[in-house]
């Protein structure tokens, strides 16, 4: 399958979700073949692509083996393709220590006057802002 993939997912051209039971496909596809036929509209080229279109993705997702390796190389390309992936992260409120809010003095603007002098973190924010 590799390199043959289509431009579009073949769970979109059929209209249904990735986690879609066996007997979700065929009805989706049925449908389809039934608005889609020549037979029920006039045929022409963008008629013909979309029906060889609905035909190829329920002949992919109608075999379990063809699903299965469909499935795996299209979860392979969307993380190839940087889709971020969702990571759990616990995030928790800062304890209240009743310090002041951060205040420039106004001896010299580019200090910061809202802890003690000499805090690694105020020396570290007035390097990377300031430049001092």
């Amino acid at each position: 399958m590799s390199g043959s993939r289509p431009s579009r997912d073949h769970y979109a051209v059929l209209g249904l979700r990735a986690e879609a039971s066996p007997e979700q496909i065929t009805s989706a596809y049925r449908t389809l073949i039934r608005t889609l036929h020549p037979d029920t509209r006039p045929s022409g080229p963008p008629a013909d692509a979309e029906l060889a279109e609905v035909i190829a993705a329920y002949r992919t997702l109608h075999d379990p083996l063809r699903r299965s390796a469909y499935d795996a190389e299209r979860d392979h390309t969307r993380q190839a393709a940087g889709h971020p992936v969702r990571i759990p992260v616990r995030v928790r409120s800062a304890p209240d220590t009743g310090a002041r809010p951060y205040l420039r003095s106004a001896a010299d603007p580019r200090t910061i006057a809202s802890r003690p002098p000499g805090d690694p973190f105020d020396r570290l924010m007035a390097w990377l802002f300031y430049g001092i």
